[in-house]
């Protein structure tokens, strides 16, 4: 079976807004659900359109790709499969494509995965990362490192001001930038 690379996207692969990264969720304490799965989508609304078409027409457009990012991006592809699993929502899919191609990192992706269910963030990417057999899941997220580590998912938490003081379970390694997250795929690329 081919390794499967998972990153996230926002703080991960794109910067944040004035590099300051708010939206890290702290609640180390998530407990697996073993009955965890994706609800169905549901069907688009109104309000799914117009937000579409207005504020993630414009809500991620100007964000940078973090520096290194591209590289462990490519760095994953020459070992195995590469997915982008983010929180945002499936609303603003068309607009996350279009930054993935422009920055370089669409022909190295077999699949975006997007959040079209009312799932919170750490719990939609359990529900889905669940059977999946993820070699490493790159996120700055604590609550979603924590919650995938005690499902034994491997993570590597990417090192903002805000995750830095938690205390995580085994299966979570820190590291400081993209350079070390390649670096890590690349070691395991070649413990095999």
């Amino acid at each position: 079976m081919s390794r499967l690379w998972s990153f996230d996207l926002d703080g991960v692969l794109a910067e944040p807004p004035f590099g300051w990264n708010p939206a890290i969720n702290r609640r180390v304490n998530l407990q697996p659900d073993p009955d965890a799965e994706l609800p169905p989508a549901g069907p688009e609304q109104a309000v799914d359109r117009l937000l579409t078409a207005t504020w993630y027409r414009f809500r991620y457009r100007l964000r940078p790709p973090r520096p290194g990012s591209l590289e462990a991006v490519r760095a994953a592809a020459t070992a195995g499969r590469v997915i982008v699993l983010t929180g945002r929502h499936q609303r603003g899919r068309r607009q996350t494509e279009a930054w993935l191609t422009r920055h370089g990192f669409a022909p190295h992706l077999e699949d975006l995965v997007m959040n079209a269910s009312s799932l919170k963030s750490a719990r939609y990417k359990e529900a889905y990362l669940r059977g999946q057999g993820a070699t490493l899941h790159i996120d700055d997220d604590a609550a979603t490192v924590a919650l995938l580590a005690r499902n034994s998912i491997p993570c590597a938490l990417l090192s903002w001001p805000r995750n830095r003081d938690l205390n995580f379970p085994g299966g979570v390694t820190r590291c400081e930038d993209m350079t070390e997250v390649r670096a890590m795929i690349e070691r395991i690329s070649v413990d095999d």
